[in-house]
């Protein structure tokens, strides 16, 4: 099974993940939006990863690619993976929010190994601000009480290698008149994190009630695997391969790994040096 996992991802068309602009973290339903239908995730953008996510050997749970230097919003900044719904998938106005979870780890470019995320190197991913603070805090932002209840969401989720710190779960977005939602929140990789990669886990749920009773079941964990500024692309490759690689892979099957992370780097440095351009020429 590991070792199927990783072909799978060598060989799909993994290589042109870098050039994409736009991905999400599809939200779906098991059985669509009735009492105790589980909700599901998958990979949704512009291209087919849908399915084929890779599996992280040491959790079992799917991992989503990042990228803090894809040009969005600085070197520390992105919006993606965002998160998405397609029709009839809730019903219209239930909240989907999400769920930090575990602690953040970190892999050195210097050691080539995963451990903890040194101290004060975070993520931050900013949910919504609940309505009625949001309100009460516009009304009255002289009101102590108000101003430290809208500060605490507006400070967002904040992934460290102790935990999480400000709320544990937010809202992503409610669902419209045909069950959709799409948002695209913000992360944030902190100024004191250190060139590498960054892994954090998630979980999707909705507080919406029925009958008393919690109406979808919660999502499986999942984690987003961050590349930051100041490692290539290869150095990226290795990160995420050491946490899908099979304990003791088979020969042809590291080759056909190489063959798929190769691929990528090329078609990443490609559309970078074409974006670096367009930029010099505005």
């Amino acid at each position: 099974m590991i070792k199927s996992s990783i072909l799978a991802f060598a060989m799909l068309s993994y290589a042109t993940f870098a050039q994409a602009m736009h991905y999400d973290v599809r939200v779906g339903t098991s059985n669509g939006p009735v009492a105790g239908s589980k909700i599901d995730i998958d990979f949704y953008g512009d291209f087919d990863l849908a399915g084929k996510l890779p599996v992280d050997t040491q959790t079992g749970y799917k991992i989503f690619p990042g990228y803090f230097d894809d040009l969005e919003g600085g070197p520390r900044l992105t919006d993606d993976p965002g998160f998405q719904s397609f029709a009839n998938t809730f019903k219209y106005g239930e909240e989907i929010h999400f769920r930090a979870l575990g602690t953040l780890s970190y892999w050195d470019p210097n050691t080539g190994l995963w451990g903890d995320a040194a101290s004060g190197a975070t993520v931050t991913l900013y949910g919504a601000i609940p309505s009625d603070v949001f309100v009460n805090y516009m009304l009255n932002p002289r009101n102590s009480t108000y101003a430290a209840q809208y500060n605490y969401y507006a400070k967002g989720t904040v992934f460290s290698t102790d935990g999480i710190s400000g709320p544990e779960t937010a809202a992503i977005d409610a669902a419209s008149q045909n069950g959709t939602f799409h948002s695209h929140l913000d992360w944030a990789l902190s100024s004191s994190a250190p060139a590498g990669a960054y892994l954090l886990t998630l979980q999707i749920w909705s507080p919406t009630m029925e009958n008393g009773e919690q109406k979808y079941i919660d999502s499986d964990p999942f984690h987003v695997l961050f590349k930051s500024a100041g490692i290539t692309q290869a150095q990226y490759d290795e990160a995420f391969n050491l946490r899908i690689a099979a304990p003791v892979p088979e020969p042809e099957t590291w080759a056909m790994l190489g063959i798929g992370l190769s691929l990528l780097g090329w078609r990443f440095r490609k559309r970078h040096n074409r974006e670096s351009i367009q930029l010099s020429a505005m």
